[in-house]
C-alpha cells in the first residue's frame, strides 16, 4: 500500500517521518497466493472374501461314482459367488459419493464458505499477504475456530513485503498453540504482539524502515471476533448492506480532534496532505493503536465477511463490493478482483480480499 506516515506540523501530536512513494509503471500480472484448501476424503472401499463351497459327497451307486454330487456343488458354488459379487456392487454403487463441479480454490468449514482473490494490481511487487489457519485441522476448528489474516506492506517504506509476509506467518505460526483458556479476544491481541515482534524483527522497530497493516478474524461457534491495526478494513455485509467494523488508524482522526478543540480550523484540517498517513502499524516498534471487539458479533445465515487492503476500497465503492456478493465465496471473491481490473487506474495498487460467507 502507498502510504506516508505524518510530518509533525505545528501543534500537532503525531511523529512519524515523511516518506515518499514510488511511482510504479509495471503492467498488471496476476498473483497466486497459496492458501489452505480441503483435501477430499477418499470413498471407503467395500471388500469381501469368498470363501470356497463345502464340496457335497460324492454317490455310490452301482454303476460307478455318480457326478450328480459335484454338479450341485459346484452350481451352489457359482450361485454364492454370483451373489456375494452383485451385493458388492450394489453396495459400492450406494456409498460411492455424487461428483460435484470443483471448488477453484475456496473451501467450505461447517457452515463457513472461505473464498480469497489477489493480485499485484499495477505496483512492481506484492507487498499484500494472507492467510487461513488450517481448516483440514478438525480439531484446531472444533476448539479454536477458523482464523483469517490479511496484512499490507507499506509500500512508501522499505521491505514492506517482508513485513507483511513476516507479520502473518508468525500469526499462522502462532494460533494452533494457544491455550483453549483463552478468550477469543485475547487470542487475537496476543497474535497482534506477535505480528508486531514479528515486524519488528525486520523494521528493527524504526518507523522509518518499514512497516504493515493487519486485520484479523476469529470465527466461533457462529461468531465473528476482529482485531485491527493500521487502515486495512473488515466489513460485514448484511442483507445487502456494507458496515465497515475497523476504523482506520490515520493521520486525519488527530487532525480533525485537533481541529474539534479549536487549534487549528477544519479547512486546514481538511487541507493536510498528510491525512492518510498511518499513525499505528506493526513494525513500527511499540503500536500506538490496536482495535478490537471484546464481545464477539453474532453472525446470522447469508452474513458475508471481508477483510480487504485498500487496493480494493479505494477503487471499489461499497455499492459496488457489496453487489459482487452473491453465489459461494470464492467466485464472489473473483468477482471483486476482475471489478478492481477493469478500473484499469494507472497506479493500481495491490489488492487482496478474504470474503467468508455464513451459509
Amino acid at each position: 500500500m502507498p502510504i506516508d506516515t505524518p510530518t509533525p506540523t505545528p501543534n500537532a501530536t503525531a511523529t512519524p517521518n515523511n516518506i515518499a512513494t514510488p511511482t510504479a509503471t509495471t503492467t498488471p500480472n496476476q498473483t497466486a497466493t497459496p492458501t489452505a484448501t480441503i483435501a477430499s476424503t477418499p470413498a471407503q472401499q467395500t471388500t469381501a472374501t469368498i470363501a470356497p463351497s463345502p464340496a457335497l459327497p460324492l454317490q455310490p451307486t452301482a454303476g460307478g461314482i455318480s457326478l450328480t454330487g459335484v454338479t450341485i456343488g459346484l452350481l451352489f458354488g457359482v450361485a454364492l459367488t454370483a451373489m456375494l459379487f452383485s451385493a458388492m456392487a450394489a453396495r459400492k454403487k450406494k456409498n460411492k459419493p455424487e461428483r460435484s463441479a470443483p471448488r477453484p480454490t475456496g473451501a467450505f468449514v461447517e457452515g463457513l464458505e472461505i473464498g480469497n482473490a489477489q493480485n499485484i494490481g499495477k505496483r512492481s511487487n506484492q507487498e499484500d499477504a494472507f492467510a487461513t489457519s488450517d481448516i483440514n485441522n478438525q480439531r484446531l476448528v472444533s476448539e479454536s475456530g477458523i482464523l483469517t489474516v490479511v496484512a499490507d506492506g507499506m509500500g512508501g517504506l522499505a521491505d514492506g513485503e517482508l513485513v507483511s509476509s513476516a507479520a502473518v506467518a508468525a500469526v499462522y505460526r502462532e494460533f494452533p498453540m494457544l491455550s483453549n483458556d483463552w478468550m477469543p479476544q485475547q487470542k487475537l491481541l496476543y497474535l497482534v504482539q506477535r505480528a508486531n515482534d514479528a515486524a519488528n524483527g525486520v523494521t528493527g522497530g524504526s518507523r522509518n524502515q518499514g512497516g504493515s497493516t493487519l486485520v484479523m478474524t476469529l470465527v466461533r461457534d457462529g461468531k465473528l471476533w476482529f482485531a485491527s491495526v493500521g487502515d486495512s478494513r473488515i466489513c460485514l455485509v448484511r442483507d445487502g448492506s456494507l458496515i465497515t467494523l475497523t476504523r482506520p488508524h490515520v493521520y486525519e482522526t488527530d487532525l480533525d480532534k485537533r481541529a474539534a478543540c479549536g487549534s487549528i480550523s477544519f479547512e486546514a484540517a481538511l487541507a493536510d496532505g498528510q491525512r492518510c498517513a498511518l499513525t499505528s502499524y506493526v513494525g513500527m516498534g511499540e503500536l500506538e493503536q490496536i482495535d478490537y471487539h471484546p464481545r464477539g458479533i453474532q453472525l446470522l445465515s447469508g452474513d458475508w465477511v471481508l477483510l480487504m487492503t485498500d487496493g480494493v476500497f479505494n477503487t471499489l465503492d461499497e455499492e459496488e463490493i457489496a453487489s459482487a456478493l452473491f453465489g459461494d465465496a470464492q467466485n464472489a471473491a473473483e468477482r471483486i478482483e476482475s471489478r478492481v481490473i477493469a478500473k484499469g487506474l494507472p497506479r493500481q495498487d495491490n489488492m487482496t480480499i478474504i470474503a467468508l460467507r455464513m451459509i
